[in-house]
């Protein structure tokens, strides 16, 4: 093929104002999703951040389990021997942990506690290494990167992660919907991976920030701490630790079952609004005025 059919012997047209500008709004939204900026060590002395303790499911993305429910089933047909696939489609799933679900299935199939417990880590391990999400991009909540670039130009917010999903299935499925990198490994999170006990996940996730990012490796102050999710069970593990929580009703849950948060959104773009609302005017996150024993 001749050069002018290719056009490649065709000296390159000057690039205009209008051209350049169009290149640096392409490369400014290139990196918003692939160099979100990495949280900085606290400095002796200077104010903590507000970490927000987000939840994956149902609030980061929706409608985005499907490989994962199939990598659950998959697993526990593999080392425990199910078959009725009705045991799933009968599990609600939606704020429990991985570990959660899978006792509840082999619970409902008749499976005693004993075997359970004894063939979790085998269960896990499978589930965690069959997982294999697709694109998972379009999944993302609507408004949530933007929501997401609104609150870390606060300037005193670090985001995390509290969600029943195992870590290795959590990471892969952030990255498979290109939003892996707002939540730093370094800082931590909570995970179902952890503990079976989602009540458990947020102190887990404050513990490891702080000995990330505080200069003396303390927890995170529950003061300086939110969790962000879509159904009760994510309201009743920020009650359990003592810290505030938003609802976004994208998932399962109504606004009305949601009511019990501190504050409820509609969606994701809601959230900035609502956090502004609980931080008080010297920065703080006023403690829930009662806490659950």
């Amino acid at each position: 093929m001749s050069a002018d059919a290719t056009g490649a012997g065709a000296p390159a047209p000057a690039r205009t104002q209008t051209d350049a500008d169009a290149l640096d709004a392409a490369d400014a939204r290139l990196a918003v999703r692939s160099r979100p900026p990495e949280p900085q060590r606290v400095a002796p002395g200077a104010p903590v951040p507000l970490l927000l303790l987000w939840d994956i499911d149902g609030t980061l993305l929706l409608r985005a389990s499907a490989s994962h429910a199939k990598a659950v089933w998959d697993a526990l047909c593999a080392i425990h021997g199910l078959e009725d696939r009705k045991l799933l489609r009968d599990q609600r799933m939606a704020g429990m942990t991985d570990g959660q679900i899978a006792r509840e299935i082999l619970t409902a199939a008749g499976i005693d506690a004993a075997t359970v417990d004894r063939h979790a880590e085998a269960v896990q391990d499978r589930i965690c290494t069959t997982y294999v999400p697709g694109d998972l991009e379009t999944h993302v909540s609507p408004g949530l990167e933007e929501t997401l670039r609104v609150l870390w130009d606060r300037g005193d917010v670090v985001h995390s992660l509290v969600t029943g999903n195992f870590e290795r299935v959590a990471r892969r499925k952030l990255r498979a919907a290109g939003i892996g990198e707002w939540f730093d490994p370094r800082v931590g999170g909570g995970f179902g991976s952890d503990h079976e006990d989602r009540l458990l996940l947020p102190a887990t996730a404050r513990r490891r920030a702080g000995a990330a990012l505080l200069p003396d490796d303390r927890p995170w102050p529950v003061e300086r701490a939110i969790v962000i999710g879509d159904t009760p069970r994510d309201i009743a593990c920020a009650r359990h630790d003592g810290v505030r929580v938003i609802a976004i009703a994208t998932g399962s849950h109504g606004a009305d079952e949601l009511r019990d948060a501190d504050a409820v959104v509609a969606d994701a773009s809601g959230v900035p609004a609502a956090l502004a609302e609980l931080v008080g005017s010297d920065g703080s996150v006023p403690r829930p005025t009662e806490v659950p024993a």
